[in-house]
């Protein structure tokens, strides 16, 4: 009998023993893991206000470039940005991108529903120099006008019928391979009004260059290229002074084309400790300065 509850008494001491235990892992556990929410929580809003700092600086950087120089160049500028807060050991990292340097799809259709036949022609030229299909132009085109006859098959199926607000409405329209090839290389955002298309000659890739014309080869895209590298264009009429476009083919060029961009794409990175907060942004030169009109906080 006394053997028999001796017994019952190690197996209750055990059972106590292993509650206790399971209690203490699942105390410590609980500990952790709000301790590390707490400290990621804290570090998602040190990188938030970082990455907000960061922003806040490339757009008084760029405000002050732009009042001081005439024109825009480079097309892109990368800064990493040391202190950017007091206390905060993260590293920020700042990317700035003329918007005006990208063929505008907006470009397309011109405010009275009617096709802009040069710009169309441009956007297939382009497309064609990156080896995609140039049928996308069609349905860009179909995506903006506000009729609902098709260039192409189903190509005005759940069409916006009116201009894009956002390059990102790409996604809806073509493939993602596609998507992500011309994505480098045009914009939605016009000088002075959302359909325009002058294009910042100081910016342009040598695709978006190319773009221009038929005459426009490789070789004279690259002395535009060249010629920017060395001393950026301050006036549209400079462009006579690039070999191969001083006669009728560069002056084709004036008023197509500017020196200096209005809009301007702005990327904030704020990272710490394996966590990373990113705000984009495009922000547009208007009377009162720079306006913000695309932000994204991720």
């Amino acid at each position: 009998m006394k053997s028999s509850e001796k017994g019952i008494a190690i197996v209750l001491v055990l059972l106590i023993v292993a509650l206790m235990t399971a209690m203490v892992v699942e105390f410590t556990s609980v500990t952790y893991t709000a301790n590390a929410s707490l400290s990621n929580w804290r570090d998602s809003q040190s990188l938030s206000l970082a990455a907000r700092s960061g922003m806040n600086l490339a757009v008084k950087v760029l405000s002050d470039r732009y009042d001081r120089y005439s024109y825009t160049y480079p097309g892109y500028v990368t800064m990493p940005v040391p202190n950017i807060l007091e206390n905060f050991e993260g590293n920020v990292i700042i990317k700035v991108e003329d918007e005006n340097g990208k063929f505008n799809i907006n470009s397309l259709i011109m405010p009275n529903n009617t096709l802009n036949k040069t710009e169309y022609e441009s956007l297939k030229r382009l497309l064609k120099n990156l080896a995609l299909d140039e049928k996308i132009a069609d349905k860009i085109a179909d995506w903006i006008d506000d009729d609902n006859e098709p260039r192409l098959e189903k190509s005005e199926d759940g069409a916006k019928n009116a201009y894009m607000d956002n390059i990102d409405e790409l996604r809806l329209i073509i493939d993602s391979t596609s998507y992500e090839k011309l994505l480098p290389f045009v914009t939605v955002y016009g000088i002075n009004n959302i359909y325009a298309n002058t294009i910042n000659i100081n910016s342009a890739p040598i695709s978006v260059l190319m773009a221009f014309d038929d005459a426009i080869t490789t070789e004279l895209a690259e002395r535009i290229v060249s010629y920017r590298s060395v001393e950026p264009f301050q006036n549209t009429s400079d462009i006579v002074k690039v070999a191969g476009f001083e006669g009728s083919l560069g002056q084709s060029l004036i008023g197509r084309i500017t020196v200096k961009a209005s809009n301007f794409r702005i990327i904030s990175e704020a990272s710490i400790h394996g966590i990373k907060r990113i705000i984009e942004s495009v922000v547009g030169r208007t009377s009162a300065g720079f306006t913000v009109t695309y932000w994204q906080e991720t």
